[in-house]
This record gives C-alpha cells, sequence and structure tokens, in this order.
C-alpha cells in the first residue's frame, strides 16, 4: 500500500510533508500535526509550535520519561524528553514509537516536527522522494 506525501517548498527548499495525527494515553495529548520526513534525523522529534499548538502544559511535561536529553537540529540545540508510546497515525498506518518533545530551546530557531528513521523501522516503511517531479510516498507492505 502506498501512503502519497505532499512535497512542499518550506524553509528554503522542497521537502516531503507528511500530515498525521499523534495521540499519547499517558501523558494524555491528541493533535494533528504536518512534519518534514528526514531520512537524516535518527529519531522523532516534535516541533515547538506543535507543543504549543496541541496544548502540552507543564503537567504534562513533568510526565515525560528519561533524563533530559541535548540535540542539536537545524542549527537550533535543545533539551528534549521522551514521551513513551507515542501512537503517530497516517491514514490507517498506526506507528508506536517514543517521540522527543522539546523542553527547553537553549539556542536557535526550533525546527519543525520531524518524522525520523525510527518511525520508518517501527513501522516498516519504505520512503520515495523525488523533489524534480514532486512525488513522494511511504510504501507498506500490510
Amino acid at each position: 500500500m502506498r501512503i502519497p506525501i505532499s512535497v512542499d517548498f518550506f524553509a528554503g527548499g522542497l521537502r516531503p510533508m507528511v500530515a498525521l495525527s499523534l495521540r499519547s494515553k499517558e501523558p494524555h495529548i491528541f493533535g494533528f500535526i504536518n512534519a518534514i520526513v528526514d531520512t537524516g534525523s535518527p529519531s522523532t522529534i516534535l516541533g515547538s509550535a506543535d507543543v504549543q499548538k496541541m496544548r502540552i502544559s507543564q503537567i504534562q511535561m513533568q510526565k515525560l520519561i528519561g533524563a533530559e536529553k541535548e540535540v542539536n537540529l537545524g542549527g537550533a540545540q535543545m533539551k528534549t524528553r521522551s514521551l513513551p508510546e507515542a501512537e503517530l497515525k497516517i491514514k490507517d498506518k498506526i506507528v508506536k514509537i517514543p517521540v522527543q518533545v522539546p523542553i527547553k530551546i537553549i539556542n536557535g530557531v526550533p525546527p519543525p516536527t520531524i518524522i525520523g528513521v525510527d518511525f520508518l523501522l517501527a513501522g516498516k516503511l519504505k520512503f520515495f522522494f523525488d523533489p524534480s517531479s514532486r512525488e513522494a510516498y511511504l510504501e507498506t507492505s500490510d
């Protein structure tokens, strides 16, 4: 099955952008986000704008697990903690992975939400991107 992804001009270039929903039971979080599929990123990171859009409270942020992890991404430096067992849903495909959530921006402009290689691995997805024809999709054998 192919899951089409839009190819949009964003941050100075063409990017594969996917619309998906994020759900977590503990802490209780739900929202719709647009994310860049980035095969150069090992992990999926929720963008600061999406954290604000979903109105994730300080109480919910305290329920995130793990030690603060320093991440450098797109010229920004931030500290993140993990949202365990987040469910990311694209079309009918649900992938459960831990998602990094920024809790503090140290330096630079915070990046948008990034879908990393961890998502592709957990979902057993192949990724195809042809910027010259503005075509992108995820492929699964489900």
